[in-house]
Order: C-alpha cells, then sequence, then structure tokens
C-alpha cells in the first residue's frame, strides 16, 4: 500500500482537485492507497475541506493540529499515522505533481529506499527561485554538507527510512537534510514543477535565512567552529599587529597613535566578542528547547 502525506497550509482550493489527481494516478496503475491530509492550523479553512472530504472518502485521513507546528513537523505527524510500505510526501499546492507517483515507484522497485523527485524546472518567479538557492546554499554551508536546491520533501521514501525519522528527537527538523543523513541507498527522478493552483510561499528571504540559521544550529556544531576559527584568526592578525608595531617603534622611532584608530579597534574586538556571545546564546536556547521534551506537534481531532 502507497501512503501519500500531505501537509497543508494556505491552499484550502487545491485539497480536492490534489485528491482527485492521486486517486486517478492510484486506480490507473492499480495502486492501493490512503491519503493523509495534515492541517497545520491553516487560517484559511483547510480544515473544513479536509473534513468534508475524509468524511466522503474513507482512504483519506484528515488530521488536525492544535496550532501551526510548522511544515515539517506537519509532515512528521503524517508519518506517524501513515501504514503503507511506501510513503509518498507532497505538497498541497499541486506543484508536487501526482502523475509522477509511478515513476517514483518503479525507482523504488529497483531496491532504492529513498527516490526523490528534483525539479528541473521550476515554475517560480526568478527571485523565488534565487531565494532557493541562497537558502541551500547557507544550508549546505552552515550543514557542511552538499543539499541540492532541486530537491525538496516530494519524493518516495521506504517504511524503514519514514520508521527511522520518526525515532529522531531533533526539535528543529527539516526533512531532506534528515533524509540526507540516514544514508540510505537513494536515487532521483526529473519532475517539472507545476504552477501553484492558489496562494504564495510564506517564505521569505528572511523567514528563509533565519530558518537556515536555526537548522544549522539545531544539527551542526559548525558556526560554533566557525565562530572560534575567526576569533583564532583575529588574535593571530592582532599579534602580527602587535610585533610589527612594536618593530616600527624600536627601528623607526614612531609608533601609531590617534584616536580613530583605538575606536575601531576596540568597536571591532567587541562586535567579535559580541557575536561569538550570540552563537554560544543561540545552542543554549536550543539545548533549553530539547531539554523541556515538549512534543513536536499536537493533534487536535483526526478522522479516518
Amino acid at each position: 500500500m502507497i501512503s501519500v502525506v500531505v501537509p497543508c497550509y494556505g491552499s484550502p482550493g487545491s485539497i480536492y482537485p490534489l485528491y482527485q489527481k492521486i486517486r486517478e494516478v492510484c486506480e490507473t496503475h492499480n495502486f492501493i492507497y490512503e491519503v493523509i491530509l495534515v492541517n497545520d492550523a491553516c487560517p484559511k479553512g483547510s480544515w473544513g475541506e479536509i473534513e468534508k472530504l475524509a468524511k466522503e472518502v474513507d482512504a483519506v485521513k484528515g488530521v488536525n493540529l492544535s496550532r501551526n507546528f510548522g511544515q515539517h513537523s506537519a509532515i512528521t505527524c503524517g508519518l506517524s499515522f501513515a501504514k503503507g510500505e511506501t510513503i509518498i510526501i507532497m505538497d498541497c499546492d499541486l506543484q508536487d505533481d501526482p502523475k509522477y507517483i509511478p515513476d517514483l515507484m518503479s525507482k523504488m522497485g529497483e531496491g532504492y529506499q529513498v527516490v526523490q523527485a528534483r525539479r528541473i524546472l521550476r515554475n517560480e518567479r526568478w527571485l523565488k527561485r534565487i531565494q532557493s538557492r541562497v537558502f541551500y546554499a547557507s544550508l549546505s554551508f552552515f550543514l557542511g554538507v552538499d543539499l541540492d536546491y532541486t530537491v525538496a520533501n516530494y519524493g518516495a521514501y521506504s517504511k524503514k527510512v519514514t520508521d527511522n525519522i520518526l525515532k529522531m528527537g531533533d526539535r528543529m527538523r527539516f526533512f531532506p537534510y534528515l533524509v540526507a543523513w540516514l544514508g540510505f541507498k537513494s536515487t532521483q527522478i526529473n519532475v517539472i514543477q507545476q504552477v501553484r493552483h492558489e496562494g504564495r510561499s510564506n517564505y521569505t528571504l528572511g523567514k528563509s535565512l533565519s530558518l537556515a540559521l536555526d537548522i544549522a544550529v539545531s544539527s551542526s556544531g559548525r558556526p560554533l567552529y566557525i565562530c572560534a576559527g575567526f576569533g583564532a584568526f583575529t588574535s593571530c592578525l592582532t599579534f602580527f599587529l602587535g610585533i610589527v608595531y612594536a618593530l616600527r617603534y624600536y627601528l623607526v622611532g614612531t609608533a601609531p597613535s590617534g584616536w580613530t584608530t583605538i575606536i575601531v579597534c576596540l568597536l571591532f574586538s567587541t562586535g567579535v566578542i559580541m557575536l561569538n556571545m550570540g552563537i554560544v546564546g543561540l545552542y543554549l536556547i536550543k539545548v533549553f528547547e530539547q531539554t523541556k521534551r515538549r512534543p513536536l506537534y499536537v493533534v487536535d481531532e483526526h478522522i479516518n
């Protein structure tokens, strides 16, 4: 059986058309399937559409979260309800076209545990594409891994993969990174991203960079190493300049002076210290949040 997990936010008008396309594809290829629609506290009324559809169709499971927990927590919630041997994850806005499900399943039949959709053509504004590149480049730099900006959540994952993801205790979850970290045998297929059915993306450049920093601090110690390296570089530079000025004083008889030089050096040093303290503070916040051991999501109600 195939379980199709769909986190829903901001596109209530696309829920029924998405289900219709999933049903047509699965029935054409004789796939036994279920569709798990997780409402991440959508303010536009997605739960009403999900509730109506789930009451009409037994193959549709509706899950309503108590508040907005974020896309990747909603995906985790959907995985916990999935019963299929293979789990398909896609967005609700119809940019992920269900017509590629047979291709994903065909690749899974070749022995892969993960088959991800690689978007060779993206029907988005150029600014959105640049934003995506910046986000993935920032995340790759902070995490120290190579993440492909053309690959998102859309893909097929074996039950073994999703079960291991559910075991992870990370509070800050970024699904593609968790899948990459597991290291199971994976491949990709090329897809064309469709035009968004309705609404618009809630990820601005600022939110994307903030998310990249949160994920990096939660998942990697590299920012600390970067700060330590920058601090060491600054110390070496200061020590070198001290030797140069000392030699200049004893050999030439002149020494640097001036209010500007002192203030610039003082402000630079203070900035470096505050930056390092800020990064350490972010880690302390993440440790504090992790030790509280609050659930990743809270289910208000579910149907089927």
